[in-house]
């Protein structure tokens, strides 16, 4: 893939309101498919869309881990390069 691919691939990720709503929730800690929902406002179905969409684009990693019963669960972080990407734009947005 070339480098005008990955960056048409990153902006086009980017480009969607919601999505930039769920990395929003996943800077604030709010890592959980289910509990971005709910503070959302939104069908689960519909934010597992848009993080395969900000996982294609490698904006966010998946963090398996386990509940206090035990069980499998998976989770999503945003990647430290991508983070530091998320704060400028934020920051130029404001002052724009």
């Amino acid at each position: 893939m070339s480098d005008h691919e990955k960056t048409e691939r990153l902006l086009k990720a980017l480009a969607s309101k919601s999505r930039l709503q769920i990395l929003e929730c996943m800077q604030r800690g709010i890592s959980n498919p289910g509990e971005i929902a709910r503070k959302l406002k939104r069908y689960r179905s519909t934010i597992e869309k848009h993080v395969r969409v900000l996982l294609k684009a490698d904006i966010i990693d998946k963090v398996p881990s386990l509940t206090k019963k035990g069980q499998l669960t998976i989770n999503y972080k945003i990647r430290d390069n991508a983070n530091k990407l998320l704060v400028m734009i934020q920051d130029v947005s404001q002052n724009f």
